[in-house]
């Protein structure tokens, strides 16, 4: 009788403790930010002839092309940490870009689609005010929009992509600025389309954007080691 007597009080605390121990997880669990699998990035198909200028075989040129392409892409399917996205762009420009599907929400739009990476006439290339830095000149479309579409219309402006050398070789666009005085008014951007075509986003929650944060090839990577 004894043994009964003080074998239960020890049986009820080791349930108790299981029971804690179960919640505990489940608690963790629910409150671990869990990121969806990215669909497979999609191919690019130039409409018309490709690109062919002197130019475009610029190591900037190119570098900057293929963060104008991730750049789409991760804002198409609202994920900022998109690998291709962090290889090819800055840390403060891909902030930046995590807050455009944040406050379309906010007004209660779906985030914008592109139909592929915005249309890029480079005109120039020039060295930056710091070694490993470069600054790219041309004239950029912005087609974002909630449907995805191609519009009737492309109207070009003045940008400079200001680029930056990793310590491990990689180019990035580090930021966008605007040229109001780049003329403009007659460039005709080569166009590329994502194929397969994007979707309208079905984003209906800024809980489902997946913002933009520090990635270990960025210089303001801290180990947390």
């Amino acid at each position: 009788m004894s043994h009964a007597r003080t074998s239960r009080p020890r049986y009820l605390k080791a349930v108790a403790t299981s029971l804690l121990l179960v919640t505990a997880t489940g608690g963790l669990s629910a409150c671990r930010e869990e990121k969806k699998p990215a669909p497979p990035y999609p191919a690019v198909e130039w409409q018309g002839t490709a690109p062919s200028e002197a130019i475009e075989a610029d190591p900037w040129v190119i570098a900057a092309r293929k963060s104008l392409e991730a750049q789409a892409v991760a804002q198409n399917i609202t994920d900022f940490t998109l690998p291709e996205l962090v290889e090819t762009t800055g840390l403060d420009l891909r902030v930046r870009l995590s807050r455009h599907p944040l406050n379309d929400l906010e007004q209660k739009r779906r985030p914008d689609i592109r139909p592929g990476p915005d249309p890029f006439l480079p005109m120039e290339v020039k060295p930056g005010p710091a070694a490993g830095t470069a600054e790219v000149r041309g004239c950029v479309v912005r087609w974002a929009s909630e449907t995805g579409e191609v519009p009737n219309e492309l109207s070009a402006s003045g940008v400079m992509f200001r680029m930056e050398q990793l310590a491990e070789g990689q180019l990035r666009i580090s930021s966008v600025v605007t040229l109001p005085d780049l003329d403009c008014s007659t460039a005709k951007p080569p166009l590329a389309l994502f194929v397969p075509a994007p979707e309208p986003s079905t984003v209906t929650d800024a809980q489902n954007v997946v913002r933009a944060k520090t990635a270990e090839i960025d210089p303001e990577y801290v180990n947390p080691a």
